[in-house]
Parts: C-alpha cells; structure tokens; sequence
C-alpha cells in the first residue's frame, strides 16, 4: 500500500502521529549512538576483549551496523 492509495482520514493527527514516530527514531537512534560509542571506548581502554565487544555488539542487535572484517578474512 503505497500514501496515495488512501487519503488520511484526520491529516491533523496523522501529522503528529508521525512527528511522534520521527521523535521515536530519533531517541531509537542516540540510544545506538550511544551503545557504539560505549563499546568502543571499552575496547580502547581495553576493559574487554575483541570477541567481547562484538558479542556485546551482538547482544545489543547493532553488529550488523559495525563493517569490520578480522585480517586475513575472505571478502
């Protein structure tokens, strides 16, 4: 279903309904900011290990956000 298909019902409230959504995201996306960035800074300051951090990634569901590929791995 595409916008055109149906006309919005109250456009008011489909306009705050997606100024919520927006504001949504953009909490969404400074929480993976931030995750990343903690991350990061733990494996700097070497308080984990490599594998830790990407399992730490993983846990949090963003490792796939992270383009890394080990040394000598195939591309």
């Amino acid at each position: 279903m595409t916008l055109k298909e149906s006309a919005p019902v109250n456009p008011q409230a489909e306009r705050e309904l997606l100024i919520h959504a927006l504001r949504t995201a953009t909490a969404r996306s400074r929480l993976i900011t931030n995750q990343l960035e903690s991350v990061g800074v733990m494996l700097r300051h070497r308080c984990v290990t490599t594998e830790q951090a990407m399992q730490e990634l993983a846990d949090e569901g963003i490792l796939d956000l992270v383009e890394f590929r080990r040394p000598g791995a195939a591309s």
